[in-house]
């Protein structure tokens, strides 16, 4: 069955945006017409007119940690390394599965809440999917490996992490796809890398690694030295896994820089660096909040995109950016880009619009299904309440102005979707009260 959604607004985050008055006829979970006037061609076809509304395509998150949601407001002025040591989850000290799930079912309620309909999900429990197959969320869920943690076995235990993941995938809704996260270079060792790209590109499955998100994490990799040493080998025990080359070059060495692999964070990139990840086809997710609470720096936006970098927008957890609002992290995004330019057009709303939509798609290797408004796409769409935007104003920076209240329709594969989000604290509140009862 077809439905014709109509709005005063549609962004298609293609060359054809945006469409005034403009229509969007959807059929068998995809987009068949993207226009105006399509409903008078087709007048056998409901149509919901959604009035003085935005419809683009729902918010693509390049980068997230359900998981952790129930850990953020906890700590406050903490740098990466330290916030890092503070959050490890340790084999004598690992949260309940009950708890990671109910702390997965709140991240994901929140990110639907806010007009998230895709995900770039690094789960280190598994529990993650649960949460995006039960709220119907789309994306990739990497299954998070430590391998300094997993010892001179890592070889059967990585091989057992990848066929858990498989057999799991199977009852899985065909929306989500799953991939490998080794997590970075002072988890997993180049050896350790090296086994991981081989494996995944035996399978076909994509990777996600977190990259260069400080500039201690160069210290690590050339000499062992700074305060992720120090944090790995005082905190866990572990002593560093020295390379004598920069962290991208670990990952490149290992066969890990190619298409099919997205880099969270890339903070600290140089020149050179950026042009490899440009012609290696790896995407990248730019985390902003995130990357700016825990002290970490800020990424070089600008010339990534100048370099052609697929470059996604990403939360990180809750943990570390405290909020799971998309529209927060895309003012975020826009005002720290123009800040460190020194610019205000250096990146303009339409551009953090399709960094949030079509970039991260891009990014996680699914540009060719979601994050546009285009025939054949999948119909994962938002509609987001203009009813408050005055005559004159631009609208794509009307449309990040909002909030996640403004979400007025969420689609994924056609079908609406809407998130219990205070059924889901409940359950995380009342969970984490009993367990402290303990």
């Amino acid at each position: 069955m077809s439905v014709i959604y109509r709005a005063s607004h549609v962004l298609t985050m293609t060359e054809t945006d945006p469409v005034e008055n403009g229509e969007v006829r959807v059929g068998n979970g995809r987009i068949l017409e993207v226009g105006q006037g399509i409903s008078g061609l087709h007048p056998d076809i409901p149509v919901r007119d959604l009035g003085r509304a935005a419809l683009l395509p729902g918010f693509v998150n390049a980068h997230s940690h359900l998981e952790p949601t129930f850990r953020r407001n906890c700590a406050d002025g903490l740098n990466l390394w330290q916030w890092l040591g503070w959050l490890g989850f340790r084999r004598d000290a690992t949260p309940s599965p009950e708890l990671l799930r109910a702390s997965a079912g709140l991240g994901a309620a929140e990110c639907l809440r806010s007009g998230i309909t895709c995900l770039g999900e690094c789960s280190f429990s598994g529990a993650a999917s649960e949460a995006m197959a039960s709220t119907g969320l789309r994306g990739v869920l990497y299954r998070e490996v430590f391998g300094q943690s997993m010892g001179d076995d890592y070889r059967e235990r990585i091989s057992a992490a990848i066929d858990e993941l498989l057999r799991g995938a199977e009852a899985l809704p065909e929306r989500i796809s799953v991939g490998l996260s080794p997590h970075s270079v002072y988890t997993s060792g180049p050896d350790m890398l090296r086994f991981c790209a081989e494996s995944c590109a035996k399978l076909g499955i994509p990777v996600a690694m977190h990259l260069a998100e400080t500039r201690s994490e160069s210290d690590y990799t050339v000499s062992g030295t700074g305060p992720l040493a120090d944090m790995r080998r005082e905190s866990f025990g572990y002593e560093p896994m020295v390379s004598g080359v920069r962290p991208l070059r670990v990952v490149e060495r290992a066969g890990l820089l190619r298409p099919g692999t997205i880099l969270a964070h890339c903070v600290h990139l140089t020149d050179d660096e950026i042009d490899a990840v440009a012609s290696s086809g790896a995407g990248v997710a730019h985390c902003p909040r995130s990357n700016a609470y825990l002290g970490a720096g800020v990424a070089r936006l600008g010339d990534m995109r100048r370099a052609g970098v697929p470059v996604g927008l990403g939360t990180d957890s809750a943990a570390s950016c405290l909020t799971l609002d998309f529209f927060e992290e895309m003012r975020f995004a826009l005002g720290l880009r123009r800040a460190t330019a020194e610019d205000a057009g250096a990146l303009l709303a339409k551009d953090v619009l399709k960094l949030a939509t079509a970039g991260g798609a891009d990014a996680l290797g699914l540009g060719d299904c979601v994050g546009r408004l285009a025939p054949g796409m999948r119909a994962d769409m938002i509609a987001v309440d203009m009813s408050a935007m005055l005559p004159g104003q631009d609208v794509h920076l009307a449309v990040i102005s909002r909030t996640p209240a403004d979400v007025t329709l969420r689609l994924i594969d056609g079908i609406e979707v809407e998130p219990d989000v205070e059924a889901a604290h409940t359950e995380l509140r009342e969970l984490m009260e009993y367990q402290g009862r303990e």
